[in-house]
């Protein structure tokens, strides 16, 4: 392939006659400064120089909404301080939020009952859900919510714990506070008699049984907590208490 033939380079003589290019070029006042004076024998400025000044613009305000709107039912936090509705919350079990691995059939009495009376629990997730064994199934609870949102087989559940967790199996019943003696002033019922005083106070419905009973709240249909009929832990009316705020979101805590 041919190789294309160079230009000539302009000779002066060729170049003679010529206009420089540099003449052309129109000069700028870098000096000029927006509302400043133009100084006697300057040029006047015109609106397409580079010096010109920027025209200057109405200053633009924004309008905020007269009020807050209000916080939605279901939220879990809220800045609105004259909020009625209490911290604790009733436990949540919606199928479209539970993520189950080799557990099938679980009904919610079961869950229930995990939660409530657990053998084993843990805490997982950097304190966000608690995990609660019982039998063969392990429950998982948001904090944030009490929501279930996970149903494990306890073989699956603990092949996955960490080494190193956090016990959580008393969680609910530190959280209430210290140990009473009894007598005016205190903050757990101290006996199964005061117990059941505060409950009904709270609307608890309670059906006896042979050995447990069942408790249930008209305001929270489908939780249903069993009930010792006959307590033979000293410690009774504190663990009923942490489980009746772990499942229905009530603090009988006086």
């Amino acid at each position: 392939m041919a190789s294309r033939p160079e230009r000539p380079v302009p000779s002066p003589k060729a170049l003679a006659g010529r206009k420089d290019p540099a003449r052309s070029v129109r000069p700028v006042d870098w000096t000029a400064v927006p509302g400043r004076r133009p100084e006697p024998g300057a040029r006047p400025e015109r609106a397409d120089l580079p010096s010109a000044p920027l025209p200057r613009r109405r200053a633009r305000t924004v309008e905020l909404p007269r009020a807050a709107s209000a916080a939605p039912s279901d939220a879990v936090h809220t800045l609105d301080a004259d909020d009625p509705r209490p911290l604790p919350r009733p436990l949540r079990i919606r199928d479209e939020d539970i993520r189950a691995v080799g557990v099938t059939g679980a009904d919610g009495e079961r869950i229930v009952q995990a939660v409530a009376d657990p053998e084993d629990a843990w805490t997982a997730d950097a304190g966000t859900s608690d995990h609660f064994l019982r039998g063969d199934l392990v429950v998982q609870v948001r904090r944030a919510d009490n929501a279930v949102i996970g149903l494990f087989s306890a073989r699956y559940a603990l092949s996955v714990r960490p080494d190193e967790y956090e016990p959580a199996l008393d969680i609910a019943e530190d959280a209430a506070g210290p140990s009473t003696r009894g007598g005016q002033g205190t903050r757990h019922p101290t006996s199964r008699r005061e117990l059941l005083g505060r409950m009904q106070q709270a609307g608890f419905v309670i059906t006896p049984g042979a050995t447990h009973g069942r408790v249930t709240h008209p305001d929270h249909p489908g939780l249903v907590l069993p009930f010792a009929s006959t307590p033979s832990d000293r410690r009774f009316t504190r663990h009923a208490v942490a489980q009746i705020r772990r499942v229905f979101g009530i603090d009988l805590r006086r």
